[in-house]
């Protein structure tokens, strides 16, 4: 311990400076009371009081309505369920191409393109069943969402995720089943899935060239393996980035606050 008058060293029995006779004083820790802070009150609390407010001319039905819209339950729930009644809608699509699919396979006069048909036919269903359940995930998570000062920046992120895992299972078993299918009857995917070409990437050539030669069917199920890699890469990065504009802009609102209160 050291004199605050003349830097000497005192020992802890010493009450006073050997050197200059001042008093030692004891470094003890002081108790600093701090006043509790109030424990900020939840998002959808302070909107709903907000919105309890009167105003001129306006109903309590109308303050309700979209006091509950911007809380975000409303919304958020909303969502869901048009997720859950979209799988269910999937799951329908999904039969219908399944049984076009199969019409069009039992009608090929080679065995081996009725077998090759039949698997595009699974592994649609199989396609369809997946996109499903992610759309059912998902739902859940939307509705799992807590309250935040953003109501439709969460819910994004989460449909750019269900986006690219759908389309990223949907090309992939796709790209399976069409190579398969090129490699067993000698035909284009193309013909097997008329009026779903759009659900395919363009390949130059394709819808030409005869599923025969093994390279063919390589090519498409390659293609498709890239087109699903690419899709799932690009809307996690675009769930990924909505995400972090809201951290920006929720740090820039809290230095702006914090200014705030340093000027005042």
């Amino acid at each position: 311990m050291f004199c605050t008058e003349c830097g000497g060293n005192i020992s802890a029995s010493d009450r006073a400076c050997p050197s200059c006779g001042a008093r030692a004083q004891e470094d003890r820790p002081r108790t600093v009371l701090v006043p509790p802070t109030p424990a900020p009150r939840p998002v959808a609390a302070a909107v709903a009081a907000n919105y309890a407010k009167p105003g001129f001319g306006v109903m309590g039905m109308t303050r309700s309505i979209l006091g509950a819209l911007a809380q975000g339950a409303v919304i958020r729930n909303a969502i869901a369920l048009v997720m859950r009644i979209g799988a269910v809608l999937i799951l329908l699509a999904g039969l219908l191409v399944v049984i076009s699919v199969l019409k069009v396979s039992f009608q090929l006069q080679a065995a081996t393109g009725t077998i090759g048909g039949l698997l595009v036919a699974v592994l649609m269903g199989v396609a369809f069943f997946a996109v499903a359940q992610i759309y059912l995930f998902r739902a859940q998570s939307v509705h799992d969402l807590e309250d935040s000062p953003f109501t439709i920046i969460p819910i994004l992120s989460i449909l750019f995720r269900a986006s690219g895992e759908s389309y990223a299972v949907f090309a992939l078993l796709l790209g399976v089943g069409g190579c398969l299918f090129s490699w067993l009857s000698g035909e284009s995917l193309m013909m097997l899935m008329a009026g779903f070409g759009a659900l395919l990437p363009p390949i130059p050539g394709m819808a030409e060239v005869g599923g025969q030669s093994f390279v063919s069917g390589l090519v498409f199920l390659i293609s498709m393996i890239v087109a699903a890699f690419a899709s799932l890469v690009f809307f996690y990065a675009m769930a990924e980035l909505v995400v972090v504009l809201v951290d920006i802009a929720m740090n820039v609102r809290r230095l702006v606050k914090g200014q705030s209160a340093v000027v005042a």
